[in-house]
């Protein structure tokens, strides 16, 4: 099943930013204990229209169309290059950036040479970045380890991550959660929050997207009335490879069923 107007929401936000754990061989503490360095989990690329995606998913795009913001987004980096290439500082909310002339010159006359010279970007986060940067806390897992981990949690109706609309559409974001396998265990799970016999399967069939990074569905219409948790249980570690026995992660998040 295709679901190709689903819009997904955007995918960081404060306090779910991902980052792995690894151990630093070559360096320990005072104690002699290994100690670790952390890397943040890349998602992927976000392009304009990605963004635009999200505008509208948020309900901030004040009756434009994806490709209006488009078109707006793309005038916006023109006129920022051109400020750039006129020799101002680009101040956009989260990066100031100008241009700097890389390489050396012999004297006081000598003039620009491709040979010798670039013209690149000197790019600074902006203080209103670095403020939202400080409020993070990230979500932090072993790096070493392949398990799935369900990040944030979209229902397109309500456009809101709190609430599960009965036959509407729901976008799940997060990573290795791509549900695969041939257990019967395996499948993306609504969980009753009081009665587990009221908790419902989806099979991978079930599922309009079904990658590492998001997971979309509708929201079956026969779910009873309460709270639901969403509970992923999966044996692909990749596109191609899986592991013998299923592994879950179940979101703590209650979700209300309308």
């Amino acid at each position: 099943m295709k679901m190709a107007s689903i819009t997904e929401k955007s995918e960081t936000k404060a306090g779910n930013l991902p980052v792995a754990l690894y151990p630093n061989k070559m360096r320990q503490d005072t104690d002699g204990k290994l100690t670790y360095y952390a890397k943040t989990i890349n998602r992927g690329v976000c392009t304009n229209a990605d963004l635009a995606d999200d505008v509208i998913a948020s309900g901030q795009n004040d009756g434009l169309s994806k490709e209006q913001i488009q078109r707006i987004a793309e005038r916006l980096n023109e006129a920022k290059m051109q400020r750039v290439s006129d020799g101002y500082t680009v101040d956009d909310g989260i990066n100031r950036f100008c241009a700097r002339v890389k390489g050396t010159f012999d004297s006081d006359s000598d003039t620009f040479s491709t040979d010798r010279h670039a013209i690149g970007l000197s790019v600074h986060p902006s203080a209103a970045a670095n403020e939202r940067l400080s409020s993070l806390r990230p979500v932090i897992r072993q790096g070493n380890e392949i398990k799935p981990v369900v990040t944030d949690v979209f229902d397109l109706e309500s456009k809101g991550d709190a609430v599960l609309t009965r036959g509407g559409f729901l976008n799940i974001s997060g990573t290795n959660i791509r549900i695969g396998g041939d257990s019967e265990e395996v499948g993306l799970y609504f969980m009753h929050s009081q009665d587990d016999t009221k908790d419902v399967k989806l099979s991978a069939e079930k599922l309009g997207i079904n990658t590492q990074t998001r997971l979309a569905c509708v929201i079956p219409s026969g779910l009873e009335a309460g709270t639901y948790r969403l509970k992923v249980v999966t044996q692909a570690l990749s596109s191609k490879t899986y592991r013998k026995k299923p592994t879950a992660f179940t979101f703590q998040t209650e979700l209300t069923a309308v």
